[in-house]
């Protein structure tokens, strides 16, 4: 029952950190204004997370496929799983904890010259405010390596999906059997010409 709970707590541990830090990823995690001369008046872009920092939600994506991986596999696979769960969510927040800084200004001039081509050096410059879901982020990217480790130290024990409906690896084990399961309808009294 202990292998159970472990592997229920990694899973979850998976599904809040991926699917959250997504979620995460996609909300304005930095605010630029840029002030302008009247009439117009400052020109305000919200800038999400992964226009930010990007590597942060392709590893949250990456927690995501490790839950199909970590149920699909079993042993030596589902620790080499966990491994890799482990590195990714350590990235993960290393690289939300980076992006808590903001964009540089080069970086931060480039987005309102796309937003706004008109606008140029002339300003006065940009005004950053940034919000706090990096740390949010980077409490998910936690999950994510606190999974991914106990996958990694006690994944190899846990149960896997059955082997019931794999395609047989040899013919002739296949024949064999299928031979077998005509003996046992056999033994059950079933006829098997029907």
């Amino acid at each position: 029952m202990r292998s159970r709970g472990e592997f229920g707590l990694a899973l979850t541990l998976l599904v809040i950190g991926g699917g959250a830090g997504l979620l995460v990823s996609s909300l304005t995690w930095q605010t630029l204004s840029v002030s302008r001369e009247p009439p117009l008046g400052n020109l305000v872009i919200d800038v999400s997370g992964r226009k930010v920092d990007s590597m942060p939600t392709a590893l949250f994506l990456v927690a995501l496929a490790g839950i199909v991986a970590v149920i699909a596999t079993r042993g030596l696979w589902r620790r080499l799983v966990g491994v890799v769960l482990a590195v990714a969510g350590a990235v993960a927040l290393w690289r939300s904890i980076a992006a808590r800084d903001g964009l540089s200004e080069h970086h931060s001039w480039q987005i309102v010259v796309d937003k706004l081509p008109s606008v140029g050096p002339a300003n006065d410059g940009v005004g950053v405010s940034v919000a706090q879901w990096p740390i949010l982020s980077a409490l998910l990217g936690a999950f994510v390596l606190v999974a991914g480790v106990l996958i990694a130290w006690r994944g190899g024990t846990w149960a896997g999906m059955s082997h019931r409906y794999d395609a047989p690896l040899d013919p002739a084990d296949a024949a064999a059997k299928q031979n077998a399961s005509l003996w046992t309808a056999i033994e059950r009294g079933d006829d098997p010409t029907v």
